[in-house]
């Protein structure tokens, strides 16, 4: 008896945490769907390729600091840049000790990581692909449970300075309207699929 009061209580707190959560709004329709370019992320490994120098080729986890250190160019800051952008970071510093250096930089693994939690199959960090979609994250977290409700799913992402959240309805997305829904995930984005009101 004392469980099933103790269920009792847990699902009226759970269903007041849901009620509570601060919406920014939906998933705004014309948010453009573009494929993001790749961002470097500590935990990522990153090959530095420089054509002709062998010697020079190295491959580098980035730190937690987000540096890497890379012969004749020493500590180099490459967290939240894109792969183009170390590129010519190299090259420029190459320069100083090469005639006309051609660097390729390429992504190894990658330390991207999104969150879900609430009534989805798997909860917790999941490591994912960079241009993994809200849906696409669904699906690999093995779907939803019985009790989830699927109406009021949220995704909250850090910025600079405040949090934003939105809701995300997938039975509006699964008919055919506000498609646009389907975004692409952010690393460190947050994926809550609340319970149904009882």
């Amino acid at each position: 008896m004392k469980f099933i009061y103790f269920l009792f209580l847990l699902s009226l707190f759970l269903l007041n945490s849901c009620e509570n959560i601060q919406i920014e709004g939906e998933i705004p329709l014309n948010m453009p769907v573009i494929t993001p370019e790749v961002v470097v992320l500590p935990g990522d490994t990153l090959k530095i390729t420089v054509w002709q120098k062998n010697d020079l080729t190295q491959t580098e986890v980035v730190r937690a600091d987000g540096k890497i250190r890379l012969l004749l160019v020493g500590e180099l800051s490459v967290e939240g840049k894109t792969l183009s952008q170390i590129q010519q970071e190299i090259t420029k510093k190459l320069e100083k000790y090469l005639k006309n250096p051609i660097v390729e930089v390429s992504l190894g693994s990658s330390g991207y990581v999104i969150y879900l939690f609430g009534e989805v199959g798997r909860k917790g960090p999941m490591p994912a692909r960079e241009n993994i979609t809200l849906l696409e994250a669904l699906i690999s977290s093995g779907g939803f449970t019985n009790f989830a409700d699927r109406s009021k799913i949220v995704v909250i992402r850090r910025v600079p300075g405040k949090e934003i959240r939105y809701r995300f309805n997938f039975f509006t997305y699964l008919s055919g309207e506000n498609i646009q829904q389907n975004i692409y995930l952010q690393p460190k984005d947050i994926i809550y699929v609340p319970m149904l009101p009882f």
